[in-house]
């Protein structure tokens, strides 16, 4: 007798001890468990850990066969092998007889170990749907006899004891949600616990423990919604609502548990999606979590800044990582594939396309993370982990996956789509929670050729030709629900449904949710732009976290769109809502900008950008403002703009030129930068870097300079209404810092600077390596004004003035370099008519005064004749001494002095100026044989802005802008007004500036746009 016939024999004839061929099946507890779960009348995972515990030495059988039977009652769906054991197949499958039998995928006549050799384990991932026949748990549910093991090829038998591992079956679900999906250390979460009924009768009074944390950050339990224990009819279902904080940074998931009060009423451990906590977070999800092999789906990953301060550069992800057994393939992306920056309190969305495939049931999951710099240092995301995905053969689409609690008598389509090898012929829809949930009197829908029936648990269409739904084949059902009960934040409840492709096979199960909404409303698209140039109108704007897609308005005129898309709504390019009409439309998308090439020139059109969260909700659309954005395109002809760019809000500053490579300006609180590209028409007037946000209106232009230690960058001084001073990289628009805590009050005053570089040895003796930014205020306090100097290069205080008597100060400073003076001009203060103030700008020490009226505008100085050139409100122009500070001669250039005289300060021109008056009118004046200026001219422009002047090929003239929408050219030696161009309909019209290196003027004006256009003109 050989061995093998010893073996066989023993395995046969020697009792279960020493030597026998033994196995187990092990149910795996969920994370958290301590005991396996599925929930009652749904469709549940249960997870099976095989190990071949045979004890014989010699045994030479491999454990390469199982096959499990489920207890009565049991509905067997299907099963697969868990993706870490994958050697493993499904060999029979008899849903009536509630059995499943997997074997070794290697057959008895290959080299390749086949199956479990002793002690080896795998685990199997079985389907099903336990009985709905009790009111509460059911403990020590355990798999029944037919459960066997063998070696498929030489027959040994293995025995197991049934009774060694059980099962609980819980007569609860529920799910949880922990939002936002992404929010700074110790910020305000709130965690949303949906529980279902799925006993047989109503519950007793339910209850949800406080959740936990899955991961090393403190989850702390704040509030709760009362009151906090409830009674849950029978299908129905209970909402929790739990306020928690995360109090460190890193990924974390809310784990709950709910049950009831009192008795044995529990459901399973559930997680919600992950969470990241920090300053620099981030969030996963994809747009299809039941794909069919081979189809398409779309991988999003959301940044968000949650610092109040910082800017991150250069925001881009890495690749992502697939997590499962399914294949996916990438089709397109990352899209896009940096972002330039991510100032305070933005968002930025990346996406991927990937062709998923593989077997039904197989799994899809993506984990993907995010790089950036800040203040020049590397930073990188917390890993974050998207929904699992499933490739299925069938599924089920709603029409409404969101709807407003308000709604009434709402039809829903449910729509089976079938991609399986066989018909369904019955469609099954379990009553979603019957409590929030009202079925109208019509209820659910007749279909042709299908026989509708129903009770208090279901709808079940059944086809009366058994043709049913075929393979490749989609059929819509249809259930009118009358009402909605409210809920106090938005709430997805699942709606589930039951297939059947034949009556001994196992039914399939198919789950879609649909939002109750509390919040009508999604959080708005921001820092919203458009340039308009040939032919075309391209607009961009920041996606907000809760971002899912955009609609874009178009409304031929000035008026704004004025009618919003309706939430829950689908709009396809070319539909009419009122007076516009839907250019744009996406879903499930990281898009920030569009461009509309339907736009015809010489065509005004005002645009509303809004933002769609993944329910489909819509936000206000407003803005930058609820009257859009408004945009002409324009042929590059003779007097016409070479482009414009449009920005919602009055932008009268002069903007700043950057010689031949672009602009800076600024509106409201932000700060922008276009860019000159002579070269190449589609990019010209392009963005140089996303609208920079202060933290206040900005009160006037702003130098751009260099500053020390940092060759070829130029840098933007700023102040803002709010108190705030700063210096913005020039080339990026990130922040070289921002003095937050410094206190001054409302900066109004273009900020001046001092630069070491330019500095004469005065200065250089008090400062080796600094570079001064000078801000004033404007604040009705003489007592609380003051001037400050702070390190152009860290914001850091060097010196102050406040000497408890200074006027407002809305004008410009102006630094004399030679001296190291400092000259301010203020509005009379308390205590002092003094409203010309000389400062020693090395260490802020007051050098003189001077009462010369209220001085709203800055104090200049003229090259040529060496004078401090001070323009007075009340009518007067003082030319002063900068040795003395005595008055040199005076001007008055209205006939009348009123308050306002001016509508700007004087432009140095010559030995003389130019003036722009209240009355009307733009004068030349230049210094007379006396050495006192005299008048050469004036010309009649209806409230003129500021003046530029251009020299080219030795003829100058002189630009102004007007309240009547154009910008007026003068002839320098007589003023005649020789040409203009039009911004459109009478507005004010901003003070241009003139770019000789590209012979292009700039000027903004109150409609929000700021232009570009070609000089002279014609």
């Amino acid at each position: 007798m050989n061995l093998r016939t010893l073996a066989l024999l023993a395995g046969v004839l020697l009792p279960a001890v020493g030597f026998s061929q033994t196995w187990t099946a092990r149910m795996v507890p969920s994370a958290g468990e301590t005991v396996a779960r599925v929930v009652m009348d749904e469709a549940s995972d249960l997870v099976v850990e095989v190990t071949n515990t045979a004890s014989a030495t010699y045994d030479n059988s491999r454990l390469s066969e199982v096959s499990f039977v489920l207890p009565d009652g049991y509905q067997f769906l299907g099963g697969l092998p868990a993706a870490e054991t994958p050697d493993w197949k499904i060999e029979y499958f008899d849903a009536p007889s509630r059995r499943l039998t997997f074997q070794s995928v290697v057959g008895c006549s290959e080299d390749a170990e086949r199956g479990l050799a002793r002690g080896e384990s795998a685990r199997f991932v079985l389907s099903v749907v336990a009985p709905l026949d009790r009111a509460n748990d059911k403990a020590n549910e355990r798999l029944v006899a037919g459960t066997y093991g063998r070696d498929q090829c030489d027959g040994t038998g293995y025995t197991i004891n049934l009774a060694t591992y059980s099962w609980t079956r819980s007569s609860l679900s529920s799910t949880v949600t922990m939002t936002p999906r992404g929010l700074a250390t110790n910020g305000a979460a709130v965690a949303r616990v949906v529980v279902e009924n799925r006993t047989n009768a109503n519950t007793g009074t339910l209850t949800v423990d406080n959740p936990t944390s899955t991961s090393a950050v403190p989850l702390t339990t704040l509030t709760k919604e009362a009151p906090f224990n409830k009674t849950v009819p029978l299908r129905g279902a209970g909402v929790f609502v739990i306020n928690v904080r995360p109090t460190a940074a890193g990924t974390v998931a809310a784990r709950v548990r709910a049950h009831a009060t009192t008795g044995t009423v529990t459901a399973p451990l559930v997680d919600s999606p992950m969470v990241d906590v920090g300053a620099f977070v981030a969030a996963a999800d994809m747009d299809v979590v039941d794909a069919f092999a081979d189809e398409q789906v779309t991988l999003r990953l959301t940044l968000l800044n949650t610092s109040t301060a910082n800017t991150y550069a250069n925001a881009h992800p890495r690749a992502p990582v697939l997590v499962g057994n399914a294949t996916a393939t990438l089709v397109a992306g990352p899209s896009p594939e940096t972002v330039a920056q991510l100032a305070p309190g933005a968002s930025a969305q990346f996406t991927w396309r990937y062709q998923v495939s593989g077997a039904p049931g197989a799994s899809y999951q993506f984990q993907v993370q995010a790089d950036a710099t800040l203040n020049g240092a590397a930073v990188v995301s917390d890993l974050v982990t998207a929904r699992k995905g499933r490739i299925v053969q069938q599924r089920v689409r709603l029409s409404h996956e969101a709807v407003s609690t308000a709604a009434t008598n709402v039809t829903v389509a449910y729509t089976v789509q079938n991609r399986g090898p066989q018909p369904l012929i019955e469609v099954k829809l379990f009553k979603p929670a019957v409590n929030y949930f009202a079925i109208a009197a019509s209820g659910p829908q007749q279909v042709n050729d299908w026989t509708l029936y129903y009770d208090d648990a279901y709808f079940l269409w059944e086809s009366d030709s058994g043709e049913g739904i075929p393979p490749g084949g989609e059929l819509t059902f249809r259930v009118t629900y009358s009402g909605f009960t409210a809920v106090t934040g938005d709430t997805a409840f699942r709606h589930r449904l039951e297939l059947n492709q034949g009556y001994n096979d196992p039914r399939i199960h198919v789950n879609a949710l649909m939002t109750l909404l509390a919040v009508t409303s999604a959080p708005d698209v921001q820092r919203v732009t458009g340039v308009a140039r040939d032919g075309s109108v391209t607009l961009t704007w920041d996606n907000p976290f809760n971002h899912g897609g955009t609609l874009v308005l178009r409304a031929q005129g000035t008026t704004a769109p004025n009618t919003v898309p309706v939430s829950g709504t689908q709009y396809a390019v070319g539909d009419v809502l009122g007076n516009a009409t839907v250019v744009y439309s996406d879903e499930f998308s990281s898009a920030s900008s569009f461009t509309d090439t339907s736009a015809t020139n010489g065509t005004t059109y005002v645009y509303r950008v809004f933002n769609a969260d993944d329910a489909r909700r819509y936000g206000p659309g407003t803005q930058p403002t609820s009257l859009g954005l408004l945009a002409t395109p324009r042929a590059r002809t003779a007097g016409q703009p070479l482009w414009c760019y449009s920005v919602g809000l009055s932008s009268l500053f002069q903007p700043v030129t950057a010689l031949g490579e672009g602009i800076f300006s600024s509106f409201n609180d932000s700060v922008v930068g276009s860019l000159t590209s002579s070269a190449n028409p589609a990019e010209d007037g392009a963005e140089r870097f996303r609208p920079v946000k202060l933290s206040g209106k900005v009160g006037s232009r702003f130098p751009v300079v260099p500053l020390l230690g940092r060759p070829g960058q130029q840098f933007l001084v700023v102040g803002d209404q709010a108190g705030v001073p700063a210096v913005i990289n020039a080339a990026t628009g990130e922040f070289l810092w921002r003095n937050t805590t410094i206190g001054l009050g409302n900066i109004s005053s273009f900020p001046v600077t001092q630069l070491l570089d330019y500095a004469n040895p005065a200065y250089r003796a008090v400062f080796s390596n600094v570079d001064l930014a000078i801000f004033a205020t404007r604040v009705s306090s003489a007592a609380q004004n003051q001037v400050v100097a702070l390190n152009a290069a860290t914001g850091a205080l060097i010196w102050s003035y406040r000497p408890n008597d200074l006027g407002m100060i809305s004008g410009g400073m102006l630094v004399d370099y030679t001296t190291n003076r400092l000259y301010v001009g203020t509005k009379t203060g308390v205590g002092s008519t003094s409203t010309l103030r000389v400062l020693n700008s090395l260490n802020g020490q007051e050098l003189g005064r001077r009462a010369l009226g209220d001085l709203e505008f800055g104090v200049v100085r003229n090259a040529t004749s060496n004078q401090i050139l001070v323009t007075a409100q009340d009518g007067k122009v003082y030319g002063l001494d900068p040795a003395t500070l005595d008055t040199v001669w005076t001007v008055s250039l209205a006939a009348q002095p009123t308050a306002a005289a001016f509508t700007h300060f004087v432009r140095p021109l010559g030995r003389g100026f130019l003036a722009s008056l209240s009355d009307g009118s733009v004068e030349r004046w230049e210094m007379g044989t006396n050495n006192v200026p005299v008048k050469l001219w004036k010309t009649p422009i209806a409230g003129p802005s500021g003046t530029f002047s251009l020299n080219q090929g030795g003829v100058v003239r002189i630009y102004v802008g007007s309240s009547d929408g154009k910008v007026h050219q003068l002839e320098l030696e007589t003023g005649v007004d020789s040409g203009q161009v039009s911004l459109g309909p009478a507005q004010d019209v901003g003070t241009p500036t003139v770019d000789h290196t590209v012979s292009r003027l700039h000027v903004g004006s109150a409609d929000g746009r700021i232009c570009a256009f070609p000089v002279p003109f014609p």
